[in-house]
């Protein structure tokens, strides 16, 4: 009896020993057809190697696979792959209607199965971790779920692979994020340093550390992981995002020639774009505070970029009203005449605000056309109750020869 019971355990422990070199052989194969975009032919060999899910390590390929290269998916359960052509990429195809292979996976389900057959696999819970992570970002699965629970399940799972040593940056960014999400800036901070540590060449845990800097008031702190954020982004948008949060940055520290290079940057990346709008308000606001020579270029972009916006020309006025510059920002306006749109908004905006400007100066006689063209344009599309009207009927009595 004894004998039979040895022999059975060392046919168990070479079964075993066969398995495991088999699996990592395709796990390989795997890889490399991965790194070749044959994403359909790497998950057919996975799922050949595995089909009835039972491999811890298997699955977690498949999960990888499915969730990094999927082009279409169907609750996050389903998933459609296929084998790129040189020049395509998964950014440019995904979502979009084409011949691609479905598998399914219910990825929580089948790991939480092999969990509980295997309650010491730590990769299982960040695998976990993974999934609901991604569920939240895409707002493509877990439909029954909110953003809060969802993210209750990401520090759930990666808390606990990252208590037994299993986790990568990703994971602890994910961490970060999760936590700066709810409102917890101060415990995020150990996780998005943690992330950097394991990978000092991924910005977004730079941008986010720094984010987490401001929110706690730590602008020092904050700086040099902006820095890190603008070097490191590529993608013209989230560049000049991190050259806001620079000059954001500079601003607190009072280091306005340093606020003014870093919203310069972001402004040449995104010349057009809404906070474009805000980046040129603030130059300048320090140009003008400054009396810089480029004050009436930078207030002539502004006015530029949305010329019926009456909000731009508050915001103008108010930036020189600070400064009780009133000529420099008649000087603004006026240079606007030639070129301006010949709607009635702009128009009866621009010469309302010359009008305005010109009493301020105590020029009525200068004043009184810009009124009563303001008048006759803003009638067109102004309601008869604004209050432009009732200044405008003052400023016409005031100035009446």
């Amino acid at each position: 009896m004894y004998r039979y019971f040895l022999g059975a355990a060392l046919l168990l422990s070479a079964a075993a020993r066969a398995q495991t070199a088999p699996t990592a052989a395709v796990l390989t194969q795997a890889d490399k057809l991965t790194t070749a975009q044959q994403y359909e032919a790497a998950y057919a060999l996975l799922d050949k190697a595995d089909p009835q899910n039972q491999q811890p390590d298997v699955v977690l390929a498949k999960e990888k696979l499915l969730l990094s290269y999927y082009l279409i998916s169907v609750n996050y359960k389903s998933f459609g792959l296929k084998n790129l052509q040189p020049g395509e990429t998964v950014a440019q195809l995904r979502g979009q209607k084409g011949p691609y292979s479905m598998h399914l996976l219910d990825i929580p389900k089948e790991l939480k199965r092999l969990q509980q057959k295997s309650p010491q696999n730590y990769a299982l819970s960040k695998g976990l971790g993974d999934y609901y992570y991604q569920a939240q970002q895409c707002h493509c699965g877990e439909r029954d779920k909110t953003d809060a629970q969802l993210l209750a399940l990401v520090l759930r799972y990666y808390g606990s692979a990252h208590a037994h040593g299993v986790g990568d940056f990703m994971s602890y960014y994910a961490v970060g994020y999760a936590l700066l999400m709810q409102k917890k800036p101060e415990p995020s901070l150990a996780a998005f340093e943690q992330s950097i540590a394991l990978n000092a060449e991924y910005p977004t845990s730079h941008y986010n550390l720094a984010f987490a800097q401001v929110q706690l008031g730590r602008w020092a702190d904050a700086t040099p992981h902006a820095q890190a954020a603008y070097r490191l982004y590529t993608d013209p948008e989230l560049k000049a995002d991190a050259a806001r949060l620079l000059g954001h940055l500079y601003l607190q520290q009072k280091q306005p020639a340093e606020a003014k290079v870093a919203l310069q940057q972001s402004l040449d990346l995104q010349p057009r774009s809404y906070a474009s709008l805000l980046q040129l308000l603030q130059l300048l606001q320090l140009a003008v505070a400054e009396r810089a020579p480029t004050a009436l270029e930078l207030a002539a972009r502004l006015y530029q970029l949305d010329p019926a916006d009456d909000q731009m020309f508050i915001d103008i006025m108010d930036t020189y009203q600070a400064a009780n510059q009133w000529t420099e920002a008649e000087a603004v306006f006026r240079s606007q005449l030639p070129t301006a749109p010949k709607t009635p908004a702009a128009q009866g905006l621009l010469h309302f605000y010359l009008a305005i400007l010109n009493m301020q100066l105590q020029r009525p006689k200068e004043a009184r056309p810009h009124f009563l063209t303001a008048q006759t344009q803003l009638r067109k599309v102004a309601k008869p109750d604004n209050p432009m009207f009732e200044l405008i009927e003052k400023g016409l009595k005031e100035t009446r020869p």
